[in-house]
């Protein structure tokens, strides 16, 4: 049985992600029949002259041809569904347009393969996570301490670019409170170490839980003054609607300055609704998931930027499922440039984006949502993002809603639920929103107010948006897995309120 210890730790300068290597930062494989050494140095200093504007477009290439090689190598010598999956295909990689030749990996096959998916076993990890099970069977991903610490230094980066922005030398501290599970959830404890190694407090603050409750949470964001959250946008949302009732007013009552959102999509059209509601900045902090890490993060101009030194990004065509290359719009791929524990090769996620260079030369990454949450109105498929941001396009007015789709003779007619803000007029937003719909889709919109909406639009969207916002009347419903774990969280968060 073999373990992971790390020798030595690297030496950081100040808050920030720079650091030294005076000792470097080694991992030890011990076992009975091996011992050898993986410098993760490499990765750290490349990183930080990534972070830093200092790679060339070349150097990246170079950098990420090799490390390919190395994962190609890595995966097909330890983990027993590549050794399968990759048998007799040429893993001789000359250049990334190479990779068009290697197969995908799916959510499908982690599932089929759990542990088999791994280059080691769970005795190798630093810690285990795995998936939440809310689309299907929970897989397995537990990381070493190269994949973890290489997982957290980007986040690191990030969090105290955003820290040195809101907070300056005027005496108030930054305080995070992390509002996620924090079971088998890497969010949690990769958010402590980020906290940790810039040096800002954090705690964890997740009120679906019988040790905290509502109540308790909200005193908590009085009595601490807590300045920065990280959440979920329909669980923020929710909160804010909530708070009256356990005494407390969002924004008056609370010191939050900054909003971190992750978790689920977070449109254009949501972030300035939680910026209105909050009286905060709102930053889409960081994109991943349990199975593939943490492949892009914010900067502090609110754009997401890929973690190209430790992810391959590729774009599929949604209609042929063929690559794009780095850049386009389509379904996600990714590749892991860490030999770790659970590399994924050609992972496709599942999710839409759009990849696009920006002046830097980075590229930037815009979430809209998953492939099978497009919804087809008008005879066009539409993203979870466009239709989120055409009904929030009035942030004042507005703290979300349902879609309910119809097909009255052969043609679609949309039914919008709305659940206005106080002092709204409802004849005035239920003719804005009526007339962006029908503008932007092309059908036909009723809209009503609700005063509640099903708690499943606030918890929903972490299973998934549509299955959060939209029921599409013009197909049978089934009891799906999805259909059932929404139901389940929003159960939760009612035995807890």
């Amino acid at each position: 049985m073999s373990t992971l210890t790390l020798d030595t730790v690297s030496h950081y300068r100040g808050r920030g992600f720079a650091h030294t290597h005076d000792t470097p930062l080694l991992i030890r494989h011990h076992s009975q029949k091996e011992c050898r050494y993986v410098v993760i140095a490499p990765w750290l200093d490349f990183m930080t002259r990534w972070n830093e504007g200092k790679v060339t477009a070349a150097e990246l290439t170079d950098w990420q041809t090799t490390a390919l090689r190395a994962v190609l190598g890595h995966v097909h010598s330890k983990s027993p569904f590549y050794r399968r999956r990759l048998a007799g295909v040429n893993l001789d990689i000359k250049d990334l347009a190479d990779l068009a030749h290697i197969p995908y990996t799916t959510k499908d096959d982690l599932r089929d393969a759990m542990h088999g998916m791994l280059s080691g076993t769970v005795a190798d990890a630093q810690f285990y996570f795995e998936t939440t099970g809310t689309t299907g069977r929970p897989t397995p991903c537990p990381r070493s301490a190269m994949d973890f610490d290489l997982n957290v230094a980007p986040l690191a980066h990030a969090l105290d670019l955003i820290v040195r922005k809101h907070f300056t030398d005027d005496g108030e501290r930054p305080i995070l409170a992390v509002v996620a599970p924090n079971d088998v959830h890497a969010a949690c404890l990769s958010l402590s170490f980020a906290a940790k190694q810039i040096g800002i407090a954090k705690l964890d603050l997740f009120p679906i839980t019988p040790t905290l409750g509502f109540a308790r949470f909200f005193e908590v964001l009085v009595e601490l003054r807590i300045n920065m959250i990280l959440c979920s946008p329909g669980l923020l949302m929710a909160l804010a609607e909530m708070s009256s009732s356990y005494g407390v007013e969002v924004p008056d009552d609370l010191a939050v300055k900054v909003l971190l959102t992750t978790g689920e999509m977070c449109s254009d059209g949501m972030g300035r609704l939680l910026a209105q509601t909050w009286n905060a900045d709102v930053y889409n902090f960081m994109y991943g998931s349990q199975e593939a890490g943490c492949p892009a993060v914010t900067r502090p101009d609110g754009t997401v930027v890929a973690i190209e030194p430790t992810y391959l990004l590729e774009v599929l065509d949604l209609e042929t499922e063929t690559t794009l290359g780095i850049e386009g719009y389509g379904e996600l791929c990714l590749t892991t440039l860490v030999p770790g524990l659970k590399p994924l090769i050609r992972y496709r996620t599942g999710d839409l984006v759009s990849i696009a260079p920006d002046s830097t030369g980075r590229r930037t990454v815009k979430v809209l949502g998953r492939v099978k949450d497009m919804t087809d109105l008008g005879g066009r498929k539409r993203s979870a993002a466009e239709i989120d941001n055409t009904i929030l396009a009035d942030p004042e007015l507005i703290y979300g809603y349902e879609l309910e789709v119809h097909a009255v003779g052969g043609q679609d007619r949309v039914h919008v639920r709305v659940k206005a803000k106080e002092g709204a007029d409802h004849d005035q937003l239920k003719a804005l929103v009526a007339g962006r719909v029908t503008a932007a889709f092309g059908v036909p919109a009723e809209v009503t107010i609700h005063p509640l909406l099903d708690l499943k639009s606030a918890t929903g969207g972490w299973v998934s948006w549509k299955t959060a916002r939209i029921k599409d009347r013009r197909a049978q419903e089934t009891d799906d897995i999805e259909t059932r774990s929404a139901a389940d969280l929003a159960r939760a968060v009612e035995q807890a309120i």
